[in-house]
């Protein structure tokens, strides 16, 4: 569970600092003046979550050769149980209908009694004491998550299953070498930084493939804080939470501190082994980017030119720190909930219609060769809001996933669809970020409007975003009533930071050996809304949502 640091922000805690510094020097351990912290955002699975650094191309190799390593594990059941494209092909059901997912919470992960905390050095800073959950807080914790989902097919139990497939949750999980060998989920820098690993999921397995997946949380950190300075001024300065409050009383406190981390935390990571990313906790739909200036719009290739008015977005459970600017404080108080995007992500699973590549196959129509478009078809999304601009508005989205591959290297892959003006489309590859494709491809994709001429206007495209390597197009606005194309290619060109500068520097697949990422499987989930979603009722309006459309192929 050690991270070095490629992927985290930093922030500094001014309020408090020279209390914190002066608690941490009265305390039993080594004094060291905690003043900054970092999140750890590598939580979702093999290759899921922050954009890596490196410091040379041989260390982007070398990244890729370990991709493929852990992708042929997992294929050959030797790390998981997940289930390979093509088997999930020959079961393909057009109605993709799911069982209940079952979820164990197992709130006596951490077994040892005590945690370690480290340096970066790899040396021990100190060994603290678990935090034990009341019986009190674990059903506390339990119903929180259950209202997190309860809009969706889930059941969550104490007790550990006996038959069947079920996710766990291995809530407090910390156990680690006492003497670092291993590292830990606290790292202490000699500066007085502390990084923090709340959780980390197995995968991100969109569609939810495999209901045996599992995910941590871990909420020591309030604790690690309340016995480094059992004043209570640490705690505080951190999570923006006053003992004061309970009474002076620092335990009562830190339970809620704890009960508050592990219930965001447990939904969190859960979330992303049913297949949402952390871009999914942004929103209201057609705001943009959130008013944090996280993600930076230049952070997607190419630059994001929409707005960045998604003031909602820390609000929301897939909301971290790297990805979108939550604070610290946001993920210790704040009880979050799922955003539009989230519910629909989720919905997507088990409501929305599913087709294979050739379902777009060109055919025959009364003797003229057409292009097959097919719509994008409503599904049944539950409002997730407790507050908002869409709080309490029925959600609405037409929608498909679109199951494809490329199979030879310069194949692009066409889908045509039809869309109303105004419509806000979001677009998403996934392939390499879902360990579920055994033969990952890293694509681009292009989004165009078809002109009555034959012709083409490209709108839209994305080759990566802040979270590899899967594109995505977000938040578009349609121009236009008409018939639009997906182009879905893999070029042998991908933007790393390969020297450590922060600057994306263009990296050859071919050339360094990782030709295969040019080939191979994905599915794409597309779906569009109305901007802020909220719709009025209409007696024809569901009959007007199925009206299927073709076009004469120019």
């Amino acid at each position: 569970m050690n991270f070095t640091g490629r992927y985290t922000i930093k922030s500094i805690c001014a309020a408090g600092a020279s209390a914190m510094a002066l608690a941490a020097a009265a305390s039993a351990q080594e004094p060291i003046a905690i003043t900054e912290y970092r999140i750890q955002s590598d939580d979702c699975g093999l290759q899921g979550c922050g954009m890596p650094e490196f410091t040379s191309e041989a260390d982007a190799i070398a990244f890729f050769e370990g991709d493929r390593a852990a992708r042929a594990a997992l294929a050959s059941g030797a790390s998981s149980d997940y289930s390979s494209y093509s088997s999930w092909r020959r079961s393909y059901s057009p109605w993709g209908f799911q069982n209940k997912q079952v979820v164990y919470l197992d709130f006596d992960a951490g077994g040892d009694p005590v945690f370690p905390v480290c340096r970066t050095s790899g040396a021990v800073f100190g060994v603290f004491n678990d935090y034990v959950y009341s019986q009190e807080e674990r059903d506390a914790i339990q119903a929180r998550i259950e209202a997190d989902y309860e809009k969706f097919n889930y059941h969550f139990t104490q007790t550990e299953p006996t038959v069947g497939e079920y996710s766990t949750l291995l809530i407090g999980l910390n156990d680690a070498p006492l003497d670092c060998s291993q590292g830990s989920n606290i790292t202490v820098t000699p500066t007085g930084g502390v990084s923090i690993l709340f959780g980390r999921a197995e995968n991100i397995d969109f569609r939810n493939q495999s209901k045996a997946d599992n995910a941590f949380s871990d909420a020591s950190f309030w604790a690690f804080l309340a016995q480094l300075d059992p004043s209570g001024g640490l705690f505080f300065a951190f999570s923006g939470i006053n003992p004061a409050d309970f009474g002076g009383d620092l335990a009562a406190a830190l339970s809620y501190a704890v009960v508050n981390q592990t219930s965001n935390t447990s939904a969190h990571e859960l979330g992303h082994i049913q297949g949402l990313r952390h871009h999914d906790s942004i929103g209201a739909p057609g705001d943009g980017l959130p008013d944090t200036g996280v993600p930076d719009p230049n952070d997607f290739i190419p630059v994001f030119s929409g707005p960045q008015n998604a003031s909602e977005t820390v609000l929301h459970t897939m909301a971290s720190g790297a990805s979108v600017g939550l604070s610290l404080e946001g993920s210790v108080i704040t009880d979050r909930f799922f955003s539009e995007r989230s519910a629909v992500k989720l919905s997507m699973a088990r409501n929305a219609s599913r087709v294979l590549e050739e379902d777009f196959f060109e055919t025959t129509f009364w003797g003229k060769k057409i292009a097959k478009v097919l719509p994008l078809l409503p599904f049944y999304v539950p409002n997730t809001l407790v507050e908002g601009e869409n709080a309490g508005k029925r959600l609405d989205a037409d929608g498909l996933v679109i199951a494809g591959d490329i199979s030879e290297t310069g194949e692009v892959d066409e889908y045509k669809f039809f869309a109303r003006k105004g419509k806000f489309v979001n677009i998403e590859m996934v392939s390499f970020s879902d360990t579920r494709f055994e033969n990952p491809v890293i694509g681009a994709m292009r989004l165009s409007k078809l002109n009555w001429d034959g012709t083409r206007t490209e709108i839209a495209s994305n080759i990566q975003t802040f979270e590899p390597f899967d594109p995505l197009i977000f938040d578009q606005e349609l121009p236009e009533t008409g018939i639009y194309v997906i182009e879905v290619d893999a070029p042998n060109i991908v933007y790393i930071d390969t020297t450590g500068d922060g600057v994306p520097d263009p990296f050859p697949l071919e050339e360094t050996g990782n030709g295969s990422l040019r080939t191979g499987d994905y599915e794409l989930a597309v779906y569009s809304v109305d901007g802020k979603l909220g719709r009025p009722h209409h007696k024809n309006y569901w009959k007007k949502r199925h009206h299927s459309f073709i076009a004469w192929n120019h």
